[in-house]
């Protein structure tokens, strides 16, 4: 499980990081709420504060496939038994024993990781964007 939730970590840092992420949010402060809904969208959700400020809100969400892995099982047989020869020499028997180990194919099943991302921008009460808070495994672009 660690290992695949490493390669899925792996293949989502190699197209993306935090740290672009978090350069391309800083990028908004000082701009303008309505350049954020402009490039953006509406928010999702908005609260305004008693002191005047409002916060905007926008989520995304999606899920990230990790596909199973083949492993192998061994299966150990254990063999004994008694053998019996005939010949012109006349009559052997002799007893046996030993192991023979075959190794099967196990597929594990694959699983739906979740992705997610919630950005809430900061805005004065002139519509400037102050500063922004992000929580979630998927905020970076």
């Amino acid at each position: 499980m660690k290992r695949a939730i490493f390669i899925a970590a792996l293949l989502l840092s190699s197209c993306a990081t935090s740290g672009k992420f978090k350069s391309t949010m800083d990028s908004w402060v000082g701009r303008t709420a309505d350049d954020m809904v402009a490039s953006w969208g509406p928010p999702q959700s908005s609260y305004r504060m008693s002191d005047g400020r409002q916060v905007l809100q926008w989520s995304r969400s999606g899920s990230f496939y990790m596909p199973g892995m083949t492993t192998t099982r061994p299966v150990t047989t254990y063999n004994s038994g008694t053998v019996n020869a005939y010949g012109t020499g006349g009559y052997g028997t002799a007893n046996y024993a030993g192991t023979s180990t075959t190794y099967l194919p196990v597929q594990s099943p694959g699983y739906n990781i979740p992705m997610t991302c919630t950005v809430r921008m900061t805005v004065s009460p002139q519509g400037v964007v102050t500063s922004w808070a992000s929580q979630g495994n998927h905020c970076v672009n």
